[in-house]
């Protein structure tokens, strides 16, 4: 998971042969795909967007907007039920 140090992050690619994964929780959606499409990542995570949007290529695609992702820890409230996750309406609505 990176939080900020892009002069560490570029010198890790510089020295990182292996396949290099980039995790940046809360990116903005206008920044999705940078880090690979500049060289300094090869993969990028996107691991609780895309759990809180089963249709997230669809999203994506069409511009829709994302769910928000839910905190691990509010589920673990005492009688706090696991929330139905909204998908995307298909077709979008015109």
């Amino acid at each position: 998971m990176h939080n900020g140090d892009e002069q560490l992050l570029s010198d890790i690619r510089a020295l990182w042969k292996q396949s290099l994964i980039l995790n940046r929780p809360g990116r903005p959606r206008d920044q999705i795909g940078a880090d690979m499409a500049s060289g300094l990542a090869d993969l990028e995570a996107y691991g609780q967007m895309v759990l809180a949007n089963p249709d997230f290529v669809a999203r994506l695609k069409t511009a829709a907007p994302m769910n928000e992702a839910i905190a691990l820890a509010s589920l673990a409230a005492p009688r706090r039920a696991i929330p139905t996750i909204p998908r995307m309406r298909w077709p979008p609505a015109a």
